[in-house]
């Protein structure tokens, strides 16, 4: 019910904004119909009688007798008038435009004499388009007319000014013309109006209505339900707004899937960085209160034992809280890359020998097989130094007596260098591969490590773009891989 009144409410308020547009321009419509029809008449009226003035000239031109006209001329001139076309004024102007003598209603002329501008304008432009020239009865205004030269041989006498229109024709033609051409325009656009309303509505009605299932779609996201989702059936408009919701709600559960994950990552993480500390630190009190009850009556044989434990549960809590830190950082992205060209042969031999006196003493063999003219990779130096320590000292934790440990490099890609830190150990059971990487996860009955080693390494690796697999098959090892790209030479 909620939902309908919405589309209800929405229909309404565009079906009224569209009707106050539509009686807007029909307003207009109106307006401008009725005013090109009176000016379409005037024009109409001016181009019928334009030689209407020549006609008279060619009456009263024999009559004219020292630039005045008799008495007989113009009732000659009334009387032609009156039966030609008994709406018109007429006027005689001498060659400056004053006049002389007039035919017109009442006898009522207030001015003295007429602006021959628009006179001389229409003499000379045979096809002119509306010309306006002064009302003499009604100073100020302006009305159409025509007019021609009364000339004797070459010498011009003055002219005939006819107003073609006179103020009680006007007043008239104007109320019919009004009424008509308003009548005829309302009923024209009333049909238009109806057309074009049911025509609009409808439109207007089915854009609404197919916002109905968006409404939908967005209420039920909005109550919680984030799996909901709008049907698009079409490419209009109103479906890429679908789409584009449908696309924000996919973002929106992914997000929050993701947040529940970090939420419960951040809870593992604080019950397995409390269980960690909680082992060594529970360790060193131990035997240093041990130490503290029993020093006079302990051997010196046991007093070096606990000491030994205590010193290698403080190593073991000092890891854990340095690859926590370290972690910490890399997760927040506070470590930045600093790369440069340097020789991964080099810094791969140099880590070796560096493990190479703790190798010999587990009875564990660690050596390098490098390809020939290996180049000089892109990497920061101690970040990479860095996961190939974590990766050797991986493999070293779970070799045994006889094992061995070998870092191999390979050239094969054209722009990468691939590098390989294969052990002969126990192995990964397949079931745990797919969380070797993963924050605390302890494999092939790790009970000294902090469980954030390969985390560490995974997580450098991603910061240099690249990426590390394992291979293994339980009993028979295992093989990290992964790749740094040749660095640039001109």
């Amino acid at each position: 019910m909620k939902q309908s009144k919405i589309f209800n409410r929405l229909y309404l308020q565009v079906s009224a904004i569209f009707l106050l547009v539509l009686f807007m321009f029909t307003a207009i419509a109106l307006y401008i119909s009725v005013q090109s029809s009176a000016k379409y008449s005037v024009e109409v009226n001016q181009r019928l009688n334009r030689n209407l003035a020549s006609s008279t000239v060619e009456v009263i031109q024999p009559l004219m007798k020292d630039d005045i006209a008799s008495d007989e001329a113009i009732a000659d001139i009334m009387h032609s008038m009156m039966v030609i076309n008994p709406i018109v004024e007429v006027y005689l102007l001498n060659p400056e435009g004053k006049i002389l003598n007039y035919v017109a209603p009442e006898k009522v002329v207030k001015l003295e004499e007429v602006n021959l501008a628009p006179i001389k304008k229409f003499i000379a432009d045979p096809d002119h388009s509306i010309i306006y020239g002064d009302d003499p009865r009604n100073p100020g205004e302006f009305k159409t007319f025509s007019a021609a030269t009364i000339t004797e041989g070459d010498v011009l006498k003055g002219y005939i000014y006819i107003v073609l229109a006179s103020q009680e024709y006007i007043s008239a033609a104007q109320t019919v013309i009004g009424s008509y051409i308003l009548g005829l325009s309302i009923r024209s656009v009333i049909i238009i109006l109806i057309i074009s309303a049911l025509v609009g509505l409808l439109a207007i009605w089915f854009i609404t209505k197919k916002l109905n299932p968006i409404i939908n779609g967005i209420q039920e996201f909005k109550k919680g339900n984030l799996s909901a989702r709008i049907n698009v059936k079409s490419e209009g408009e109103l479906d890429r707004i679908a789409l584009v919701f449908n696309q924000m709600a996919d973002t929106i559960e992914q997000n929050i899937s993701e947040l529940k994950g970090v939420d419960n990552l951040r809870r593992e993480l604080i019950g397995n960085v409390s269980h960690d500390l909680r082992t060594p630190v529970a360790s060193i009190q131990g035997y240093a209160e041990t130490l503290l009850l029993k020093q006079d009556n302990i051997t010196k044989e046991e007093q070096n034992k606990y000491l030994t434990i205590i010193f290698k549960s403080c190593g073991r809590l000092q890891r854990l809280v340095e690859d926590l830190f370290e972690l910490s950082k890399l997760e927040t992205n506070q470590i930045e890359l600093h790369t440069e060209p340097f020789s991964i042969s080099e810094l791969v031999y140099d880590i070796v020998n560096k493990y190479r006196i703790l190798s010999q003493k587990k009875g564990i063999n660690i050596d390098t097989v490098i390809a020939k003219n290996v180049p000089v990779v892109e990497a920061d130096v101690s970040l990479i130094n860095r996961v190939l320590q974590n990766l050797i000292d991986n493999a070293m934790k779970f070799c045994h007596e006889g094992d061995s440990i070998q870092i191999e490099i390979d050239t094969q890609e054209p722009e990468k260098v691939e590098i390989r830190v294969v052990d002969s150990g126990p192995g990964i059971k397949q079931e745990d591969l797919p969380n070797v990487f993963h924050r605390y996860f302890k494999g092939r009955n790790d009970e000294h490590g902090t469980g954030l080693g390969l985390t560490i390494v995974k997580k450098i690796i991603d910061l240099h773009h690249s990426h590390i697999r394992v291979q293994s098959q339980y009993g028979k090892g295992a093989i990290f891989i992964f790749d740094l790209p040749k660095a640039f030479t001109a």
